[in-house]
């Protein structure tokens, strides 16, 4: 009876081991690393990101960050799409510059950017 017990749950551990898989996250990241005409960081300069072009073309932001001292923001946890961003910086001329770009996020990746003019 022992032996017949001991293999039932043998055979049990064996099915669980076997039929294990491993959890993708269904989210991604965003990387932007935002840059002037030089390629020099653009440091404490806001970022928008949109959710489709539609939105972006419609000023509907969904998440702002703000450049870190590389330059650079993170969105994470988004959803796989192709996302649209764009952040406003004034040149050494004193003229406001908008550069914009997209990004395509996959799941359970990281997508890095760089944005410049």
């Amino acid at each position: 009876m022992k032996k017949v017990l001991f293999y039932t749950l043998l055979f049990f551990a064996l099915i669980n081991i076997a039929g294990c898989r491993k959890s993708i996250d269904p989210t991604g990241d965003l990387v932007i690393n935002a840059r002037d005409g030089v390629g020099a960081s653009l440091v404490g300069k806001t970022v928008y990101l949109y959710d489709n072009k539609y939105d972006f073309g419609n000023f509907l932001y969904s998440e702002t960050q703000v450049t870190n001292n590389s330059g650079q923001v993170r969105f994470g946890y988004l959803t796989p799409a192709v996302y649209y961003f764009e952040c406003d910086f004034v040149n050494t001329h004193g003229d406001v510059i908008t550069i914009s770009g997209s990004g395509n996020v996959f799941e359970g990746n990281e997508t890095t950017v760089t944005l410049m003019p």
